[in-house]
């Protein structure tokens, strides 16, 4: 809510994890955080972030691919979206409540065999190809989506195979925006969820937090109720 993050870290590949939510949750109040992820071990076929340079690869231009959100994050499959031609990180014009009608592909191409594949409008499984009789390894598909209002539009995949550390095959991308990306009604929800989770915080730093001096504890609480302001805001439809 402050603007002090460029990136959300997502391990598992379980859409369930309280991380996903609370990604989703953001990314509906319109704070679009690239997706992100890795591991604090140096090992292979695990957890890695990729990112669209565009452009010749150094580290500034990655650094500045993860920041625009050209990323998917994934433990094997390579997975591609595209909405009306605009990659993940790009937005779409804001619809202004007429009905429209979106064309889109998602690609991928994996080492291990892929089950399903989803489209992801507004934190919810808007459509899915499901592959149980014959996984696939490689594949496209073509989709069209009727939106009227703004919110965002990302795809993820997986499988019932797992890695060298037991893990699912998956993969996710970061969202492609439209207007805002604060889908109405779900915005105000989003923006509720996170009052709630701040005013829990502010309680348990005010009864329970240790801190060395008073001071600490104060400069936390400001942090936390100046992100409470931007919240509240939402919610009121602002």
């Amino acid at each position: 809510a402050l603007g002090k993050l460029d990136a959300f870290n997502l391990f598992d590949p379980f859409w369930a994890d309280p991380e996903y939510d609370i990604w989703y949750h953001l990314l509906n109040c319109g704070i679009s955080l690239p997706a992100s992820t890795g591991t604090d071990w140096f090992i292979c076929s695990n957890n890695r972030v990729y990112v669209q340079t565009d452009q010749e690869f150094t580290y500034e231009n990655w650094l500045r691919g993860l920041q625009a959100g050209n990323t998917f994050i994934t433990n094997g499959p390579a997975l591609f979206l595209t909405v009306d031609g605009t990659i993940p990180g790009g937005r779409i014009d804001s619809p202004n409540g007429t009905a429209r009608k979106l064309s889109g592909q998602i690609s991928w191409n994996s080492h291990y065999p892929i089950n399903r594949v989803e489209l992801i409008h507004n934190g919810s499984v808007a459509q899915r190809q499901e592959f149980n009789d014959a996984p696939q390894q490689n594949g496209e598909w073509e989709f069209d989506i009727e939106i009227e209002a703004d919110g965002w539009i990302a795809a993820r995949t997986y499988g019932d195979a797992r890695d060298s550390f037991a893990q699912a095959i998956y993969a996710h991308t970061s969202p492609v925006q439209i207007g805002t990306g604060r889908p109405p009604g779900i915005a105000q929800e989003s923006a509720a969820f996170f009052v709630r989770s701040i005013d829990d915080s502010i309680d348990w730093i005010s009864r329970i937090g240790k801190f060395t001096k008073d001071e600490q504890r104060e400069e936390i609480l400001h942090l936390f109720n100046e992100g409470r302001k931007v919240y509240a805001g939402l919610t009121a439809g602002h």
